[in-house]
């Protein structure tokens, strides 16, 4: 019981030693790519422009790569309070809302500029919004290309 009381002490000690030292908000952003590719970059992008607007007041910590987590398991972490933030591919959302689904519909746009132009609409910006309900809540789009066909005989459209 003694162990248990000390424990416990000591947690809300460090937890008012922070609220009163002004300890960083520490985010971990957890992604699947390497550092070089264009998810890396903007997490690496987003982490630095956070230290420039907040200095030291809020730390992101970038893990690429899936150290932290998969795509799989990424949103599952965000929810346990493991990680802060990711970037995992709409798909593995689908457990959490289907109304993301639309990106992945084959031929439903006709380029990026388009995939763009429907992210900033009305309708667009609500989708960021469609799993608040279970504590998610999208910042933005980040685009990966379009969707990739391939066969092994002639496809007609």
């Amino acid at each position: 019981m003694r162990t248990i009381i000390a424990v416990l002490f000591a947690s809300i000690s460090m937890l008012f030693a922070t609220m009163v030292h002004g300890a960083p908000i520490v985010i971990k952003f957890s992604h699947v790519a390497a550092e070089n590719t264009p998810k890396g970059q903007m997490a690496n992008k987003f982490r630095d422009l956070v230290h420039e607007k907040l200095g030291d007041k809020v730390k992101v910590e970038v893990y690429p790569n899936s150290e932290l987590a998969t795509d799989k398991e990424v949103v599952d972490k965000i929810l346990a309070g493991e990680v802060q933030m990711g970037a995992p591919s709409l798909s593995k959302l689908k457990k959490y809302t289907d109304k993301l689904g639309v990106f992945d519909l084959p031929f439903l746009f006709t380029s990026i500029g388009a995939v763009d132009k429907f992210n900033e609409t009305e309708q667009g910006q609500s989708l960021l919004k469609s799993m608040e309900s279970v504590g998610i809540t999208g910042l933005g789009y980040l685009l990966n290309g379009m969707k990739q066909l391939s066969a092994n005989r002639t496809l007609y459209l």
